[in-house]
This record gives C-alpha cells, sequence and structure tokens, in this order.
C-alpha cells in the first residue's frame, strides 16, 4: 500500500454505527415524558391562577322596609331578611352594568325553599312584590330559579327552559354577564349550567328575588373580572333576550 492510501484510510472517518432500535425507544420514552410532564405542569399552574378582579361595594336600592331587611356583613358581604311571607318579593343592586365582565356570588338558605337570582333592564324600576316569572315585571328580566318556583328553571322575558341544576341552600350560585358577548351564564358550586341568557345589548342591574319569610341570602360578592371563566359546555341551550 503506498503512502497516499495509507494516509487517506488513517483520516477517514470511522463507518456509521447502526443505531440500537430499543435505545431510540428508550430515548425517545424519556423525551416524552419530559413533555408530558412540563405540559402537566404548565396546565396546573395555569388552572391555579387565581381569577384577577375588583371587588365593588355592594350596594341594593331601596326596598320595601316591611318585608325585607338589610345587614351589612364583614363590611363587605350584605345578607338580605325576608320578612313577609305572603308573596315573591325582588330587589334589585344599585351597580348598573353597562360594560366589562361581572359576576356576583350568592348563598341562600331558608330549609331548601330559595328564590332565584337574575337580572333586569336599567330602564325598569322594580316595583314592590315583582315576580321575575310573572307580567309585567317578566318582560323587562331574566332569571335562575331555586326550588320554590319554576324549579331549575331559566326565565327570560316571559320564555323559560329547564334543564340547569336545581340549586337548594348553603350552596354558592353565580352569575356572571359578558357585555361583550351579551350573554348571562350560571354557575352552581363552581359548575357551569347548560341553559343560559344571550342577546343582552343594554344597560342592566343584577337581581335577587326571594319567596317565603324568614330566608335569608348572603351576597358574598360582586367583581367586576378581567377574563371570562365560562366555557362551552355539553347540552348548552340559550334564551334569547
Amino acid at each position: 500500500m503506498d503512502e497516499i492510501a495509507v494516509e487517506q484510510s488513517i483520516n477517514a472517518p470511522p463507518p456509521p454505527v447502526e443505531a440500537n432500535a430499543d435505545v431510540i425507544t428508550i430515548i425517545n420514552s424519556i423525551i416524552d415524558s419530559l413533555d408530558s410532564e412540563q405540559t402537566k405542569e404548565l396546565i396546573e399552574n395555569t388552572n391555579t391562577q387565581p381569577q384577577t378582579g375588583v371587588d365593588f361595594p355592594i350596594d341594593i336600592i331601596k326596598v320595601d322596609p316591611d318585608d325585607f331587611d338589610l345587614i351589612d356583613v364583614d363590611g363587605r358581604q350584605k345578607k338580605i331578611v325576608k320578612i313577609k311571607d305572603k308573596y315573591c318579593s325582588t330587589v334589585s343592586l344599585s351597580q348598573v352594568i353597562e360594560d366589562g365582565i361581572w359576576s356576583i356570588e350568592i348563598q341562600f338558605a331558608n330549609d331548601g325553599e330559595t328564590g332565584g337570582i337574575g337580572i333586569v333592564e336599567d330602564s325598569y324600576s322594580v316595583p314592590i312584590g315583582a315576580r321575575p316569572e310573572q307580567n309585567p315585571d317578566c318582560r323587562h328580566m331574566a332569571s335562575y330559579h331555586g326550588p320554590s318556583w319554576y324549579p331549575g328553571r331559566v326565565c327570560c322575558k316571559g320564555r323559560n327552559k329547564s334543564g340547569n341544576e336545581l340549586f337548594t341552600d348553603n350552596q354558592i350560585i353565580k352569575a356572571e354577564y359578558d357585555s361583550e358577548k351579551g350573554t348571562l351564564i350560571f354557575f352552581v358550586d363552581g359548575v357551569q349550567q347548560p341553559v343560559y341568557v344571550t342577546g343582552i345589548k343594554e344597560k342592566i342591574r343584577f337581581i335577587i328575588f326571594m319567596f317565603y319569610g324568614g330566608g335569608t341570602c348572603t351576597i358574598q360578592s360582586l367583581k367586576k373580572i378581567t377574563s371570562p371563566t365560562t366555557m362551552n359546555v355539553s347540552n348548552e341551550n340559550a334564551l334569547q333576550w
């Protein structure tokens, strides 16, 4: 062999080593495992981020003092106590809602005979003894009912649909209004309900209604939040405002 051939043989790169299939499988498995854990951690961190928003004072438009008693709780929450046992009555929060995303959380207590939650047109003055499911008040309101009347139903301007959970005492009921989407969506203990209201394009106020004397409703929070907490759920069913 001449000198040139020897030099080429020495400097030539080694022949490629054929990768072992088992080694490749193990490496890919490790990579997939790392990606999965990172993705899982990202999802968990995202889901545990606190929902940012601004708490607003809970003020209620003047009510019939013979029918309702209003009690401040902890300087932030408001407790409504129903006095009369003869008819349904509705109270309205004073906060006018025009833009942004707003939520209200409440909790009833009255041996299961709760009332409900909803909205009213800001232009409508809620009279004493107003009932969100009956004329003429229903033409200006949308409401989600507990077990007293129209149990578990959502009523909207004279129409109603079933499909939501029948809530009762000590559960957290939330209503979330998105002015951009024009939707009013309800939650029970954090679970989004399928029947909701859509097509709302005007100023509104939140309302609460109660039926029986001795019942209470505690308004736990009124917030303007930065992003919606709603999502697409199965069996969605909308009522047009």
